[in-house]
């Protein structure tokens, strides 16, 4: 069951299709992480971001996330510029990458 909550979360804030969250496109890493295959972003009800990764989610749902049918395409970039102030006060090593740092946050808030 605590591998589903952040994906029912997930879902439930996109209104049950992750064509309603934002792709975060993420091409290479320059972290050296072998996880960068992009990540589906959407808010909670109080505009934190909630971020999955597309593999994860590919792999939880059996769907294949095309990052064209999303209802945007940003840059890692423009993620850290949106939520610039709400990262401040919840990433711990600003030298690290924000998104592999956030993702463990939210599975933990969630379970």
């Amino acid at each position: 069951m605590y591998h589903q909550q952040p994906l029912y979360l997930f879902l439930s804030l996109t209104r049950g299709s992750w064509r309603n969250a934002f792709y975060i496109d993420c091409p290479t890493c320059p972290y050296g992480s072998g996880n960068c295959n992009g990540y589906l972003l959407t808010t909670d009800t109080e505009g934190a971001p909630v971020i999955m990764s597309v593999m994860y989610f590919e792999k939880a749902t059996g769907d294949k996330v095309d990052k064209t049918e999303c209802a945007g395409i940003i840059t890692k970039t423009a993620f850290e510029n949106l939520f610039n102030r709400w990262l401040v006060w919840n990433v711990s090593n600003p030298k690290s990458c924000c998104i592999l740092q956030l993702i463990p946050k939210m599975d933990e808030r969630k379970s």
